[in-house]
């Protein structure tokens, strides 16, 4: 509380501090950001309006953020996304600081980290990349379809009657990348890979048919598939060479717990309280997984799964983490679902043929360790009211730690 009433979330998120990131302040604050303005300045430029619209806090190891910005006068002037981050930054980035406190500085799609991402936006240059595999692209056009700020960019190349996607990840995680869709094509529904550029870091992948479960669970005519074949699915997933052990959200919960308390200190004691209730995953068992089980992830069509996205992260893991993840972000989803009832009776049908195979407790425990990974999420995406809407998500935890421990 202020003198004047309650902080705005504006103001709840500028007044976040950090005491291994001095900078996080300037970063966050509700005026103009100190490393945007200087980079404006040094092109003649000044800032007139800027609003944070992403952020990616670990609390005393990195920060980055996204801002919503226009600027006036020079080269740069526009309208534009920003990004400013902590994290260690490539030789020939911009950086702004006093050599101890940097933070580097790009607008998107100029990230250091992904120097080749301004290239590939191009539809002469994508259009090349797929020629050099085989390929071919008539009138193409491009589309930043998805972007994390210095990790990764999924690009989509559209033509004349043909759709195509451009994964463009660090070069290290190329070569494994493109292995597992090899490893995957023609055992799962995965997107099929064309081949990869090395000298531009991406995965060339073609479309797949069908909207995503999530879309279908939204449209009341939408055919959705029975709910046995979501639930076996992981079950059907192959043990590929070189996968590594995916964590599970059960290990992640203490840096989430440490991350929420920071976001909501009055309520310190009851993230730590669900911290202590799920404990630690001394579960040993491990089968294959996807890793990130979810109504996003699963292309749905005809009342049939179509296709799988995101295989990157499939590896062993222990048997109730997928389900838990599914469960978990239903839950969350149906807080906002504009179909409630039909996303809880179809996670309810998930529910009860996974736990009839399932400890029932371990996969609402994994449950709730999910949703907790995601009560963050309104605030990294600035969502109006998020100081609210993650202490809702705290609650719809400690409802499935209450299931867990009544089962």
């Amino acid at each position: 509380m202020t003198a004047a009433g309650p902080l705005t979330d504006r103001q709840w998120t500028a007044s976040l501090t950090d005491e291994a990131l001095p900078v996080l302040p300037d970063l966050l604050t509700d005026q103009v950001p100190g490393p945007l303005a200087a980079v404006a300045g040094a092109s003649g430029g000044t800032v007139t309006a800027v609003r944070v619209s992403q952020v990616t806090w670990w609390p005393g190891r990195s920060a980055t953020v996204s801002w919503d910005s226009i600027i006036e006068g020079g080269p740069l002037a526009g309208r534009a996304t920003y990004v400013g981050t902590t994290l260690d930054a490539p030789e020939g980035a911009v950086t702004v600081g006093d050599g101890e406190e940097t933070v580097a500085v790009w607008r998107v799609p100029h990230d250091p980290f992904l120097p080749a991402l301004p290239t590939v936006l191009q539809p002469e240059v994508a259009a090349s990349v797929v020629a050099g595999l085989g390929g071919e692209i008539t009138d193409p056009s491009t589309r930043l379809r998805a972007y994390r700020p210095s990790r990764r960019a999924v690009i989509e190349v559209t033509g004349r009657g043909h759709r195509l996607y451009l994964k463009l990840v660090k070069p290290r995680r190329l070569q494994a990348l493109h292995q597992r869709h090899l490893d995957l094509d023609g055992r799962l529904p995965v997107p099929e890979p064309l081949g990869i550029n090395r000298d531009l870091g991406l995965l060339v992948m073609r479309s797949m048919t069908g909207a995503t479960l999530r879309d279908v669970l939204e449209d009341p005519g939408g055919r959705l598939p029975h709910p046995e074949v979501i639930a076996g699915l992981p079950g059907t997933l192959p043990r590929l060479a070189r996968t590594a052990t995916v964590h599970s959200a059960v290990e992640a919960v203490p840096r989430m717990a440490e991350l929420l308390r920071r976001l909501l200190p009055m309520e310190s004691d009851r993230i730590s309280r669900l911290a202590e209730e799920i404990g630690p995953d001394d579960v040993t068992e491990r089968v294959p997984a996807h890793g990130d089980y979810h109504e996003a992830q699963l292309l749905v069509a005809d009342g049939r799964v179509s296709g799988i996205l995101d295989v990157d992260t499939l590896g062993v893991a222990r048997p109730g983490d997928d389900p838990g993840t599914m469960l978990g972000h239903l839950a969350v989803w149906h807080t906002m679902s504009s179909q409630p009832d039909r996303v809880a009776a179809y996670a309810t049908a998930l529910q009860e043929r996974w736990e009839a195979v399932l400890d029932p407790r371990d996969v609402r425990l994994r449950a709730a360790a999910r949703i907790i990974g995601l009560a963050a999420g309104p605030f990294r995406v600035q969502q109006q009211g998020w100081p609210v809407e993650t202490s809702r998500r705290l609650a719809l935890a400690e409802h499935w730690v209450e299931s867990a421990r009544a089962v």
